[in-house]
C-alpha cells in the first residue's frame, strides 16, 4: 500500500459581500431664516463594525457642511450626524475583516424657518477576506509525485489609523468671515519599516470664506509626509493603503488693525492599511507508484493575488453654457464618483463624474446650481491584464471655474487604481489506489513515445521513476521533439 501524506490548505479571497442603499435624516437648526439653501456637502465614513455568522452590523459617521442664505449674507454651518446599518452574506463569520466604500447617491433638504432637514441616501458596499481550507495531498512515501508551487493570500490583517495633516497656509485676500473648510489628499508613496508606516503625498486645502464683501475660494495644495504607528504590521507583507479625509478644520492666525491672511488648515482622515501576505506552498498535481496508479477526487480553491497599482494625474477642461445675467463666483463641495473600472492590457480605463456646487451673484442676490461633469480616463498600470479586476479611487486635487463668455471648469484629478485577480488552484483531497501486476510484464520491452509527450507522462504511464527511465534512454528530451522509440527494463 502506498503512504499518502495529507496536509490542510488554507488560502484568503477577497469577496463581494453585497451593497445596500439606507437612508439618514438629519436636522440641522440656525440662529437665523433660512432663505434659501445653496449647497449640502456629506461625507461619510464607516468607523467600525462588527461580524457574526452570516451578517455584519457596521456604523458610521455622517459630517455635512451646509451653505445656505438668510436673504442678504451667505453663512455656514456644519453638522456630524451617526448612522448604522447591517449586511447579511453566507460568506460571514466572527473572525471575517471587511472593507467598505460609502456614497453619497442622493441629498434632499426641506426648510422651516431656522431649520433645514436633510434627507440622505447612502450607498454602502462591503467586501471581505474570506478563509478557505481543504485537506490536500502534499507528498508520498514509495510515490512519484508531480508538484507545483503556487502562491497563495495566506494572512490579512486590515488596521484603520487616525492621521492628521496640518499646515500653515495663506489665503490671496483678506479673510472676514471662513464659509467652507474642505480637503482633498493624494497619496504618491507609502512603505512600512521597522513597524512605522512612512507616507507622503500631495493635499488641497479648499478655503471659501468672505472678503470684504466677496465670496472668495483658494485652492492651496502642499505637500505632505508623516509616520504612522504601524506597530504589530508585519514588514514581509503587501499593503494596500486608502487614505479617506474625515473633516476638515481651519483655525485663523488673527491679528489686530492688519489683514488677516494666514491660517492653519488641520486635515483628520483615516489610512486604511490592508497587509496581505503572500507565500508560496508546494501542492501534488499528480502522482503515481511503481505497481499502481490513483483515481484522485480534487477541488478548486481560489486566492486572490495583487495585479498591480498606480497613481496618477490628469487634467481635463469642460465648457458649459452660461446664462445670462449671471456672475460666476466659486465652486464648492467638490468630489468625484468613480462609476466604472475596467482592466485592460497593462493600463485600466476609468469612468466617472466631478461633482460641484457653482455659487453664480444675480440681481437677486446669490444662486447656486448643481454641476456634474463625466470624466473617462485611461491609466497606465504595469503588469495588468484583461482578467485582473480593477479599483479605482479619484480624488479631485484641483477645481476652478471661470466666466470666459461661458462657464470654464477646469479638474485636476488624482486616479489611484489597485488590481488584484483571483486564482484557482487544483488540489487533490482523496486518492483511492487502483495496483496492477507487473508479473505479466515482459522483462524488456520497446514502446513508441509521441513527439510531445512529457518526461512525466511517459515515466508516469510505465510506472518507473524518471531517473530510471533516463539512465537507459539519454537522448530523451523533454518533452519529445519527436517520436521515438523508448527501451525499458522493468524490474520484475
Amino acid at each position: 500500500m502506498s503512504n499518502l501524506q495529507f496536509q490542510t490548505l488554507s488560502s484568503l479571497s477577497r469577496r463581494f459581500i453585497g451593497k445596500i442603499q439606507t437612508a439618514e435624516s438629519v436636522r440641522i437648526s440656525v440662529k437665523t431664516e433660512i432663505a434659501q439653501v445653496l449647497s449640502v456637502g456629506v461625507d461619510s465614513a464607516i468607523n467600525s463594525y462588527e461580524a457574526s455568522r452570516g451578517e455584519v452590523s457596521f456604523y458610521g459617521k455622517t459630517n455635512i457642511k451646509f451653505l445656505y442664505s438668510d436673504g442678504t449674507t451667505v453663512l455656514s454651518s456644519g453638522y456630524n450626524a451617526d448612522f448604522t446599518a447591517s449586511m447579511a452574506s453566507d460568506l460571514l463569520d466572527t473572525d471575517s475583516k471587511l472593507t467598505f466604500d460609502v456614497v453619497t447617491v442622493d441629498s434632499k433638504v426641506d426648510v422651516n424657518a431656522n431649520t433645514a432637514t436633510l434627507t440622505i441616501l447612502l450607498e454602502i458596499t462591503a467586501y471581505a477576506y474570506v478563509t478557505e481550507s481543504v485537506t490536500y495531498l502534499a507528498s508520498g512515501e514509495d510515490v512519484f509525485c508531480k508538484t507545483e508551487s503556487v502562491e497563495l493570500l495566506q494572512a490579512v490583517d486590515i488596521v484603520n489609523l487616525p492621521i492628521v495633516i496640518d499646515e500653515e497656509l495663506n489665503a490671496s485676500r483678506n479673510i472676514t468671515t471662513v464659509l467652507l473648510a474642505e480637503s482633498s489628499l493624494c497619496v504618491a508613496d507609502y512603505t512600512c519599516i521597522n513597524g512605522i508606516l512612512h507616507i507622503s503625498g500631495k493635499a488641497v486645502a479648499r478655503l471659501t470664506y468672505v472678503s470684504d464683501g466677496n465670496i472668495v475660494t483658494d485652492t492651496l495644495p502642499f505637500a505632505f509626509e508623516r509616520e504612522l504607528d504601524a506597530t504589530g504590521i508585519d514588514a514581509d507583507s503587501q499593503l494596500k493603503l486608502t487614505l479617506t479625509p474625515k473633516n476638515t478644520k481651519v483655525r485663523l492666525d488673527i491679528s489686530e488693525d492688519e489683514v488677516n491672511t494666514a491660517f492653519t488648515v488641520e486635515i483628520t482622515a483615516t489610512a486604511r492599511v490592508e497587509a496581505l501576505k503572500i507565500g508560496v506552498t508546494d501542492v501534488v498535481s499528480d502522482a503515481y507508484g511503481t505497481g499502481c496508479d490513483f483515481e484522485f477526487e480534487r477541488k478548486c480553491v481560489v486566492t486572490t493575488l495583487p495585479c498591480g497599482s498606480v497613481v496618477e494625474t490628469k487634467r481635463t477642461t469642460s465648457n458649459l453654457p452660461l446664462d445670462a445675467g449671471k456672475r460666476v463666483l466659486t465652486a464648492v463641495n467638490v468630489g468625484a464618483v468613480v462609476t466604472k473600472c475596467q482592466s485592460l492590457e497593462r493600463r485600466a480605463s476609468v469612468e466617472g463624474v466631478v461633482y460641484a456646487t457653482v455659487l453664480y451673484a444675480t440681481e437677486v442676490g446669490t444662486e447656486s446650481a448643481q454641476l456634474e461633469l463625466p470624466f473617462a480616463e485611461t491609466v497606465n498600470v504595469d503588469y495588468l491584464m484583461p482578467r485582473c479586476a480593477s479599483f479605482a479611487n479619484v480624488t479631485v486635487t484641483d477645481f476652478t471655474v471661470k466666466d470666459n463668455g461661458g462657464l470654464q471648469a477646469e479638474t485636476e484629478l488624482c486616479i489611484s487604481i489597485e488590481s488584484e485577480r483571483d486564482e484557482t488552484i487544483s488540489v487533490i483531497v482523496s486518492a483511492e489506489e487502483l495496483p496492477f501486476d507487473k508479473s505479466q510484464l515482459p522483462a524488456i520491452e520497446v514502446c513508441l513515445a509521441h513527439k510531445g509527450e512529457t518526461l512525466w507522462q511517459l515515466a508516469k504511464g510505465l510506472h518507473m521513476s524518471e531517473e530510471d527511465l533516463l539512465a537507459v534512454n539519454p537522448e530523451i528530451t523533454n518533452p519529445l521533439e519527436q517520436d521515438a522509440r523508448i527501451v525499458v527494463y522493468n524490474k520484475i
